[in-house]
């Protein structure tokens, strides 16, 4: 638990900000332990010792109240029930992937890490690096900027155009991507995952196919 807050809070004094130049960082109970505090990540704060100790001296307070989150208390009930169910299945904590994901994988700290140090075998740590990195994105399902221009007296075709919605992932023997700007010429503007614009605005009336077609999440894999 010591060593997620000090993750959490970026090995920083959440009071000095390290201006103290106080090498040793302390957890520090908001709500103290005597007056019904609890061990949840949100009643503990990373403090150096210089700060810790001017705290408890009573030189300042924390105003910063532990919130009421339900999340652990979600988690026990999925527990318990997944329990009563009989499935097979193995519990694992997190003494054990920290172990396994730092001493015999060798990984940073990220949650796809703890993930693939859950599911690697202590005993057989073959591990192989993909190459494919998979992105997505958010958008809203329909285009709700119906016109343009200073008085908003150009309207913006929200429809399809030569069969092709915006956002849809269309493949051209030059760029592949997302459409984003739309030309009743056919060259259409097209961009990656993360808006990016190709320079090349390819014409979809020929030798291009869609690939998928527009919805909420966008998906796109990128081979590292």
């Amino acid at each position: 638990m010591r060593t997620y807050v000090l993750h959490r809070d970026n090995y920083t004094c959440q009071k000095c900000k390290n201006r103290s130049k106080d090498p040793k960082l302390e957890c520090h109970h908001i709500v103290f332990r005597s007056k019904g505090g609890t061990n949840r990540p949100d009643n503990l704060i990373t403090l150096c010792e210089t700060c810790h100790g001017k705290l408890h001296n009573g030189k300042f307070t924390i105003n910063k109240k532990p919130s009421n989150t339900k999340h652990p208390t979600e988690i026990g009930i999925v527990r318990s029930q997944i329990r009563k169910l009989n499935w097979k299945f193995q519990e694992t904590f997190g003494y054990i992937t920290k172990y396994k994901r730092e001493q015999i994988l060798g990984l940073e700290k990220t949650h796809y890490n703890d993930a693939v140090a859950i599911c690697c075998d202590e005993n057989n740590p073959n591990l192989q690096l993909s190459n494919v990195v998979y992105y997505k994105k958010h958008v809203s399902s329909g285009d709700y900027q119906q016109t343009k221009g200073i008085r908003s007296d150009k309207k913006i075709p929200t429809g399809k155009l030569h069969g092709l919605r915006k956002f849809d992932f269309i493949k051209t023997p030059d760029v592949s991507g997302f459409v984003k700007g739309k030309r009743t010429s056919g060259n259409f503007s097209i961009m990656d995952i993360f808006g990016n614009t190709f320079k090349k605005n390819p014409n979809v009336k020929e030798n291009c196919r869609r690939i998928s077609a527009r919805c909420t999440t966008l998906t796109q894999q990128i081979q590292i």
